[in-house]
């Protein structure tokens, strides 16, 4: 297996709050197959609370043997599914870990 890190941004004027419940439903059962490592929210800045605002896109870390196999973990998601993530753009690598700290 193959561990790969994936870039999804959003499509501009997206709004992931429509299916944002669904989206951490299939995220939650990935994790929980191991298919999925890591996932989380990218934003544009940080505001003056402190907090990160605006949603970007999405960072994830997929488990799967090819790069097609991953990239049909992305297709398969509500963001996908929705018209949130812009799927012609889509970075994907292969991921060599050197660490990895637990949260």
């Amino acid at each position: 297996m193959v561990e790969w890190c994936a870039i999804v941004f959003d499509k501009k004027g997206s709004d992931r709050s429509t299916c944002r419940p669904q989206h951490l439903e299939g995220v939650t059962e990935s994790f929980g197959k191991g298919v999925l490592k890591c996932a989380g929210a990218l934003y544009h800045e940080v505001g003056s609370d402190g907090k990160p605002t605006n949603f970007a896109g999405s960072h994830l870390q997929i488990e799967a043997k090819t790069k097609e196999e991953a990239l049909e973990l992305i297709y398969s998601d509500v963001f996908a599914k929705q018209d949130i993530w812009d799927l012609e753009n889509i970075i994907i690598y292969p991921f060599g870990c050197a660490v990895r700290a637990p949260k």
